[in-house]
């Protein structure tokens, strides 16, 4: 990816969510999760690292740690463990993707300018976002194997009301993941991402709200 001079700065750091099952309207905590942000450096490259735990009884105890280049946001590295197990290992290098599960390796080809799909978060609090625009790429999914068309549309400002009861203006941004979406509320003064929905079946959808 070639954003970098049109990006804001991300900000490294830690982060806390509750998680909600809403089904037919009724909303329920089910779990946290924990998140940090930080920026790693090598003799060559500056490196971000996403590191993400969620624990939940309902839907499970997840860990996932994705590597991305500071510089360009191209994918490096991607590592999800459940209940402490490590289930995908994914390094990503050029036009491709090795990906193991347990004692299985796959190597997959990409395009050169993928973004892996746990890194959307992070894009959507660096690019400059504005409304009735909308930006298209393409995203690869190290758990499913699979690259979808990504769509990112900015669709208007709410006033959001966070888990502190705290009232913050958001952008709330429209993301298709091929047929899949996904909504999410940006504060564009701190870059922040305040809460996240996505609907996982008829009638069911997670929240993920700070």
């Amino acid at each position: 990816m070639k954003w970098k001079r049109t990006t804001y700065p991300l900000i490294e750091g830690r982060d806390e969510k509750q998680v909600y099952w809403i089904e037919q309207g009724e909303s329920v905590q089910i779990g946290q999760t924990y998140e940090t942000i930080r920026l790693e450096k090598t003799a060559h490259q500056s490196i971000l690292v996403r590191e993400q735990e969620l624990v939940s009884e309902k839907i499970g105890n997840r860990t996932i740690r994705l590597m991305i280049d500071a510089e360009d946001y191209a994918p490096l590295e991607f590592v999800e463990y459940q209940d402490g197990v490590q289930t995908v290992y994914a390094s990503y290098g050029g036009d491709e993707v090795v990906i193991t599960r347990g004692n299985e390796q796959s190597v997959l080809s990409i395009r050169t300018k993928s973004v892996d799909l746990f890194s959307i978060e992070l894009l959507l609090r660096v690019l400059p976002l504005a409304v009735d625009s909308t930006l298209s790429f393409s995203g690869f999914s190290a758990v499913s194997g699979r690259e979808v068309p990504v769509q990112v549309q900015p669709l208007r400002y709410d006033l959001l009301m966070t888990e502190s009861g705290e009232h913050v203006e958001t952008l709330c941004v429209h993301v298709a993941f091929g047929e899949r979406v996904q909504y999410y509320w940006i504060d564009p003064v701190k870059r922040e991402l305040l809460k996240q929905s996505s609907q996982i079946a008829d009638g069911i959808s997670l929240e993920f709200c700070r």
